[in-house]
């Protein structure tokens, strides 16, 4: 296996999300780990981050609520019927319930996420939160857990170097993670960090060979 594939936070929550939820990008990532393709490490705070983002995001009735405020709305002006109105509050009624029992099972879904063959979790190491401590020196406008994590990415690739892993890539829809803007244009030291670390930072969950994949941003 020569290829680590680096995911955080994101990753998680769109896995152990309920399963209508779920991110078919990230799904398909953990079937290639699986299959031995590629092994994807994570840093262990990523999973407690994500066991308490993953209720709060999904929660059922926020998620629900503007559509029923609609629909009583609609019945009013009488743009839907009593009936139509009804089966909507059904439908929302089994989206509700569905919701919070699959919110029931994300400690469960974590606990099996890390048995998986191709999922590595590793902790923040002493010389991980060092390394933060000098990232955090660079004039980065970062928050502590952005730093934490880009400081346990870079570090463990240089240990799995050293363990005959030969190419790295990082899976980041944070855009503040990300080495370029929101219109391309390159972020000098992030971009210097990954490229001196021989990271291929990603936008999403499809990891692509190198020779097609556009990556004007890097050196």
């Amino acid at each position: 296996m020569t290829l680590a594939v680096f995911v955080e936070t994101n990753w998680v929550v769109d896995v152990v999300a309920p399963a209508h939820l779920q991110s078919p990008q990230a799904i398909q990532l953990l079937q290639s780990a699986d299959a031995g393709q590629l092994s994807i490490f994570v840093p262990a705070i990523c999973l407690t981050e994500a066991r308490e983002t993953v209720p709060r995001r999904f929660a059922p009735r926020s998620r629900s609520a503007d559509l029923r405020k609609f629909v009583q709305w609609a019945r009013t002006q009488g743009r839907l019927s009593t009936e139509e109105a009804t089966t909507a509050f059904k439908v929302f009624e089994q989206f509700d319930n569905l919701v919070t029992q699959e919110l029931t099972k994300v400690s469960e879904r974590l606990a099996a996420l890390k048995k998986h063959p191709g999922v590595n979790i590793f902790p923040l190491s002493e010389s991980m939160l060092e390394r933060q401590v000098v990232i955090g020196s660079m004039g980065l406008s970062l928050k502590p857990y952005d730093l934490a994590i880009l400081a346990a990415i870079l570090s463990r690739a240089e240990e799995l170097r050293e363990a005959g892993y030969s190419e790295f890539a990082f899976c980041e829809l944070d855009s503040d993670l990300q080495p370029w803007d929101r219109v391309g244009n390159r972020k000098p030291v992030l971009n210097s960090l990954y490229t001196d670390a021989q990271i291929r930072v990603y936008g999403d969950f499809l990891v692509r060979a190198a020779d097609n994949f556009p990556n004007d941003w890097q050196e």
